[in-house]
């Protein structure tokens, strides 16, 4: 039951994270998740004339994504009508991740990966959901300790794997040439869009580092990823042994 709240949980992440930053289905608005809500971005303003150009925003944001070795987002995304929050830290290979899901009707559930191990850790409502046994509803707050077998799925729950599927959904000929200017949680930021417009989807990324800042998305799949902590140290570490539980 545990290896499937793991899968469950990379599954989630990678899926619908990744569709909200692909061109049509990638969210417009909403608060980010554990992390607050998020400031409005200024207004757009016409680009100066030294600004790059879509295409070079686009590939310098993915090129830079990419190679990361650790990053962190928190949003909202919005699958079939039902809206789930999501707050995402985690090494490009998976192996150290802290990932908090929540959705109406399904719950919220915590999913921490370290060397140690992986534990979960659901509230009553996720765990119904998930068949749990007893011990592990009388659990509250704790953390169940994943077997070991879970650890082979810790690729699912890397920023790579997340990265990867989101850029592929994008390619330079669904973007406008059109580069605007924003500013977004004090960050000033190149923003480009679909063809479209704003409304169906659009890229703010850092003047400075070139770093992905923040994906939005259409008015058909609503949300927002905002992105920081490009390349820092996370301090992901396991629960504490007394917050944790094993089963038999």
């Amino acid at each position: 039951m545990t290896t499937r709240v793991v899968a469950l949980a990379g599954a989630l992440t990678i899926s619908l994270g990744a569709a909200a930053c692909s061109k049509s289905e990638t969210p417009t608005t909403g608060a980010t998740g554990s992390a607050g809500s998020t400031p409005a971005a200024t207004s757009t303003t016409t680009a100066a004339a030294d600004a790059p150009t879509a295409s070079e925003v686009l590939d310098k944001a993915k090129t830079n994504a990419l190679a990361a070795m650790s990053g962190a987002f928190a949003g909202n995304v919005e699958d079939s009508g039902k809206k789930m929050a999501i707050d995402f830290k985690g090494t490009s290979d998976g192996k150290t991740a802290d990932i908090t899901i929540e959705s109406a009707g399904d719950g919220k559930a915590r999913v921490i990966s370290v060397p140690e191990g992986i534990f979960i850790q659901g509230d009553e409502t996720f765990w119904k959901k998930q068949n749990a046994p007893a011990k592990v509803l009388a659990a509250k707050d704790k953390f169940i300790k994943a077997p070991a077998s879970a650890a082979s799925m810790t690729e699912s729950l890397s920023l790579k794997a997340f990265l990867e599927k989101a850029f592929g959904a994008v390619t330079p000929d669904q973007v406008s040439s059109d580069v605007g200017e924003e500013t977004v949680n004090g960050i000033d930021c190149w923003v480009i869009t679909d063809t479209k417009g704003k409304t169906e989807g659009a890229l703010y990324v850092s003047k400075d580092k070139l770093e992905v800042v923040r994906f939005t998305g259409s008015a058909k799949s609503p949300g927002q990823l905002d992105f920081s902590k490009w390349n820092e140290d996370l301090g992901i570490k396991a629960p504490d042994a007394s917050q944790v539980i094993s089963l038999p």
